[in-house]
């Protein structure tokens, strides 16, 4: 099957404009639109609008041209191109480097014959949920679920683990391969857990029931600590949880109630700019920050109790 894509090159300002003219050419199957900045020139984005079916360019210029008599469509580089059909998965897999954060290696099947001896590999492909170790967040948590195991070495182990707000189930999977216990998974989004069990499978991780006390991967769909299921697994010694910065300060009093005496909470999914309103809701909770590991714009914090 093939599909028909249109690019030009337009100021930014008129996004909104180019958009709805773009949408009106076929109102019975509208086109998905992406655009792009062009880093020569930051006023500057191209514009592409795929369609099922072929459409009509010079109708789309006539239309450009009575809104915008001065619109130039040469110097827009407005064209019209065949799409053949690709497998869109496979092509986005491809796209996804490997991720070094130590002691991990996080990889997709395309990249197994570059796994490195000194590393705890992990597999996970593109899929429907969040979490494949490219974003600075979760880079961020895996790097800190790494020093916390070295501090925890010499039988010091947890005894129990949660991963909340688990996405693809990358964290747990971590987690799953430093310690002999049961790690929870837990996200409000059944798409994740089921994600989540898929990714351990592909892991070789057991998968196992809460509270069954077997070492290996329990993942569950819950909102929060409201499903007395993930409460009552509870208290945990590790709670990690890469989220963003107002669930992370709304839900503040129920992790905190659900981190074990001297235990040690792990968040992420906030900005730089949010660090201060974050730790202070924890801080109301008796907790203090311990370390903080910075990525790009994005950071992701060490706590403990005070």
């Amino acid at each position: 099957m093939t599909s028909w894509k249109i690019n030009l090159k337009v100021d930014q300002d008129l996004i909104p404009l180019m958009e709805e003219i773009l949408y009106g050419l076929d109102p019975e199957t509208y086109p998905t639109l992406s655009n792009f900045e062009i880093i020569e020139d930051g006023t500057t984005r191209l514009l592409e609008a795929f369609f099922t079916k072929k459409p009509d360019l010079a109708m789309l210029r006539q239309r450009i041209l009575a809104i915008l008599p001065d619109f130039d469509t040469t110097k827009a580089d407005l064209g019209l191109s065949a799409v053949a059909e690709r497998d869109w998965v496979s092509e986005s897999q491809k796209l996804l480097k490997p991720v070094d954060a130590k002691p991990f290696f996080i990889y997709g099947s395309h990249d197994s014959d570059k796994i490195p001896d000194n590393r705890i590999s992990l597999l996970v492909e593109a899929g429907q949920a969040f979490g494949t170790g490219q974003h600075e967040t979760t880079h961020g948590c895996l790097l800190a679920i790494g020093e916390l195991s070295q501090e925890l070495k010499g039988g010091n182990i947890p005894k129990t683990a949660l991963d909340l707000g688990c996405g693809s189930g990358l964290l747990a999977l971590a987690m799953s391969r430093l310690w002999p216990i049961t790690i929870v998974a837990s996200d409000i989004d059944p798409i994740a857990t089921e994600t989540t069990i898929q990714n351990a499978a592909a892991n070789q991780i057991s998968v196992v029931d809460l509270g069954s006390g077997k070492p290996g991967l329990a993942a569950i769909t819950s909102d929060g600590f409201q499903d007395t299921d993930l409460g009552g697994a509870g208290p945990y010694d590790v709670i990690v949880a890469n989220i963003l910065a107002k669930p992370l300060q709304e839900m503040a009093p129920d992790i905190a109630a659900n981190l074990s005496m001297g235990g040690s909470l792990i968040l992420s999914g906030l900005l730089g700019t949010q660090e201060a309103a974050v730790c202070a809701a924890y801080e109301n909770e008796g907790m203090v920050l311990v370390k903080r590991y910075v990525r790009g714009e994005w950071h992701s914090l060490m706590l403990r109790q005070k």
